[in-house]
């Protein structure tokens, strides 16, 4: 026996005995039990009824759990024995199956068959007209080598050359009319056995499938277990937090419909299942990342940081970088690919160190130098009650809770940037749970009035809800006076403004009126706040953290009806002093740069 025909028939035993060996696992019922969805994953639990043992005395056996989603992360299997059963080993593995063809498919396969004999037939009377425009191209070519002939000898039968003629002509006619229909004909097949292909395609297209499976080794104990449970990551799935916020109980409250947007590809339904919605990120890694030391050395020159922006802004996108690194590495099971994550971990975090060691330390001290963006709140939300999430691409919403929480409404009126007023709310987060920032649809007594962006409110957190603008109130922004003088070397400039509240509502409103004069930071120049018609907020977190920035802020009763000549002034002085050889720049970069930063510190609470 030669070589090769040793191979192949050791290949067929293989083949043969891992049939085999297929056949004799045998297969165990399974239903999903619970999902926990992430951002990104999930991770589903199957419960797992065994079948009876073929020998009743063995202490192990196998059993194969198919069915499994396309979409799984196979290195994440794992299972789970009660008292009665030990897990030796959880394997995971595909192989490919054909299915039985659909009726429809024979059916198709008879149009098909026929088409293509009526093409056939159309080919052949096509080639069968083509050869006889040849023979009447012959005969026409004979009748004028005749005719020229005849003429010659002066000969001529008139009578028969007309005769020739005609049938030539009448040839020609008949042919054309003929090859134009065959023409058509043929087209019009061509058509529908294009289209009954593209059917058949449709139809035969899953005829080969691959299977997923899980082959399970148990260690039977005295007391033989019923079932086991069975975990697996799958991808293709997440949810987004939303809101629903509704303004009732004529503005003393509000009803929040926590949901979240969630979907799920991953190839399996998720049928009436425990859902458990959570913020975490699954670990596939373990450990704690390596801190490698930080050599550093001298250098000529100068390396320091000039600006505080690009310092805020450089540890920001360096904190990003280092969380989604981080996110990487606790998804990770490889042992290669977690070493170079936990250098690059370590990388990045000496990039910040060095920032931070070349930073100007004036400019660290004259504004506040940002964190960059921090990790999330990883919480659960298990749901009450049975789920269903089916395998589509669409998101399907979820209630994770409804709350009601007593709120103070009223208004905010900024006239430097609008003539709108804007309904707001305030209350604290009372609720047992966080809220997560997602964006929120606003309604005002069942009207829908607009969408926003809700910032992270842990519980016990104070928070600010907008309701979009109030058509009945305006406001607006006047520059009344302004004088000038020099005395004793200095510029003295005096500003006078005033702020304008109209009101068409019959009933009275709270009014948070907020305008701003110039802030410095530098002895150079002098700002004060003059004459007041009205006393500024006593509020404590204003007075702490907006007033020391020229924020200015007036909480005013709005009367009802207060338009017109019964419209509310709220006045206001403010004066700048500084060298008389000086000016003030329409705009100065700098300042602009310091302004913008502090703009961004604020809307990401905002």
């Amino acid at each position: 026996m030669n070589g090769k025909l040793t191979c192949m028939i050791g290949a067929l035993i293989c083949i043969f005995s891992a049939s085999t060996y297929a056949a004799q696992v045998p297969a165990a019922k399974s239903s999903i039990k619970s999902v926990t969805l992430y951002r990104g994953q999930a991770l589903v639990t199957r419960s797992v009824t065994l079948p009876a043992p073929a020998d009743a005395k063995a202490d192990e056996m196998e059993i194969l759990i198919g069915d499994l989603p396309a979409n799984i992360v196979a290195s994440s299997l794992h299972a789970d024995g009660d008292q009665g059963a030990i897990i030796r080993s959880v394997r995971y593995r595909t192989r490919a199956v054909a299915t039985e063809p659909k009726k429809e498919v024979a059916a198709i396969d008879a149009e098909i068959k026929a088409a293509s004999r009526k093409i056939a037939s159309n080919m052949q009377a096509q080639e069968l007209l083509g050869r006889k425009s040849k023979y009447v191209e012959k005969l026409e070519n004979f009748t004028s080598a005749v005719a020229r002939d005849n003429a010659a000898a002066r000969q001529i039968d008139v009578k028969t050359v007309t005769q020739m003629s005609d049938e030539i002509l009448k040839q020609h006619t008949e042919q054309s009319g003929e090859k134009i229909k065959l023409k058509f004909e043929h087209e019009d097949l061509s058509e529908q056995l294009a289209l009954l292909k593209r059917k058949r395609s449709e139809l035969t297209r899953h005829t080969s499938r691959t299977i997923r499976e899980a082959v399970v080794r148990l260690l039977l104990g005295a007391n033989r277990p019923a079932s086991i449970e069975l975990s697996y990551l799958v991808t293709s799935a997440g949810w987004t937090p939303a809101y629903n916020i509704r303004l009732v109980d004529g503005g003393k409250s509000v009803t929040i419909e926590y949901v979240a947007e969630a979907w799920q590809q991953s190839g399996e339904d998720w049928s009436t299942v425990a859902l458990t919605l959570s913020t975490a990120t699954p670990h596939m890694n373990a450990k704690s990342p390596l801190l490698a030391p930080y050599w550093i050395s001298l250098t000529g020159g100068t390396a320091q940081v000039s600006s505080l922006k690009s310092f805020n802004k450089a540890r920001g996108d360096n904190t990003v970088s280092q969380l989604e690194v981080l996110s990487k590495w606790s998804a990770s099971a490889q042992r290669q690919q977690v070493r170079e994550l936990g250098w690059e971990l370590n990388r990045l975090a000496a990039e910040a160190q060095g920032m931070e060691l070349n930073v100007n330390s004036e400019l660290l001290r004259s504004g506040s130098a940002g964190s960059g963006v921090t990790a999330g709140l990883a919480v659960s939300y298990p749901l009450k009650g049975s789920m269903t999430l089916t395998s589509r691409p669409d998101k399907q919403l979820v209630q994770i809770k409804k709350s009601q929480l007593k709120v103070e409404s009223y208004h905010m009126a900024l006239p430097l940037l609008s003539t709108h007023v804007f309904r707001m709310a305030r209350g604290v987060n009372k609720t047992d749970l966080p809220l997560l920032a997602g964006q929120y649809s606003a309604f005002i007594d069942g009207e829908f009035v607009g969408r926003a962006n809700l910032p992270m409110i842990a519980r016990g957190q104070p928070m600010n809800i907008g309701f979009g603008v109030d058509p009945q109130l305006r406001c607006k922004r006047e520059l009344i006076d302004k004088s000038d003088r020099i005395s004793w070397g200095s510029r003295i400039q005096t500003f006078s403004y005033r702020l304008r509240l109209e009101s068409f509502k019959d009933s009275p409103v709270s009014v948070r009126l907020m305008d701003r004069i110039p802030a410095v930071k530098s002895d150079d120049i002098r700002i004060s706040l003059g004459k007041l018609s009205d006393k500024l907020s006593s509020d404590e977190v204003y007075v702490r953290d907006l007033r020391p920035t020229g924020i200015l802020r007036w909480d005013i009763q709005l009367p009802a009806g207060a338009s017109g000549a019964k419209a509310r002034d709220v006045k206001y002085d403010f004066e700048m002093k500084y060298a008389k050889d000086k000016h003030v720049g329409r705009r100065a970069e700098g300042l602009l740069k310091e302004m913008r930063m502090q703009y961004d510190l604020q809307m990401h609470n905002w």
